[in-house]
């Protein structure tokens, strides 16, 4: 978020100022993954703390196929100078979720935007997924676990007493993607959740992948 990262292991979380600019290999799919039997998957990286250096690399290509490999280096801070370095940044990660998001469907993923862990739980949680009717009509759908009450964007699509979940749901396009980061760090910051503290896990879309063209 902006300048400051937070990274989960099995046990913690840590807070790092980044030395340049956010990796780009992060939430772009090519990654390598940790994954479980539902093909729903984590992003996963190697942190050496004592060099300062976070070590990315991409999914195993086959015999032959050259590794690419991200160093991104890193310094420790606390939690509270991170969340007070990123405070301005919240359209920033809205857009850069949005984007995710976007890469995601194209790929024929789902989006789960949740509070940070490295096992759970998962919740408060909002997934963004490309959904298809019997017509074969593409939509967009958000979805918010509990309902974010009060939250902006989300307030004027008002739902039953006693709901668990609430889901805005509209004709599939570039914008209507993008549009979900913003959706969800306004339901976020209405559970009281900073936004550096979110996490991210991607799953296969029955679906299949989704085009502009496929509209």
């Amino acid at each position: 978020m902006g300048d400051y990262i937070a990274l989960w292991d099995e046990h913690d979380v840590s807070f790092w100022r980044l030395s340049g600019a956010p990796p780009s290999m992060l939430g772009a799919g090519v990654m390598i993954r940790v994954g479980d039997e539902t093909g729903r998957y984590r992003e996963l990286g190697l942190l050496d703390q004592e060099a300062g250096l976070l070590v990315l690399r991409d999914q195993d290509q086959g015999p032959g196929a050259t590794p690419v490999v991200q160093l991104v280096p890193l310094a420790p801070v606390t939690m509270e100078e991170a969340k007070a370095g990123s405070i301005k940044d919240d359209i920033t990660v809205a857009r850069w979720l949005g984007d995710i998001a976007f890469a995601a469907a194209t790929r024929g993923e789902w989006l789960a935007i949740h509070r940070g862990s490295r096992q759970g739980p998962f919740e408060p949680i909002v997934v963004v997924e490309l959904l298809r009717d019997a017509g074969g009509a593409w939509s967009s759908a958000v979805r918010a676990t509990p309902v974010p009450q009060g939250a902006e964007f989300w307030s004027e699509h008002t739902v039953g007493t006693g709901w668990a979940a609430q889901q805005i749901a509209t004709a599939a396009s570039s914008k209507a993607l993008t549009d979900s980061g913003v959706m969800a760090v306004a339901a976020f910051l209405s559970w009281g959740i900073h936004p550096l503290m979110l996490g991210m896990t991607f799953g296969p879309n029955p679906h299949g992948p989704w085009s502009e063209s496929a509209l």
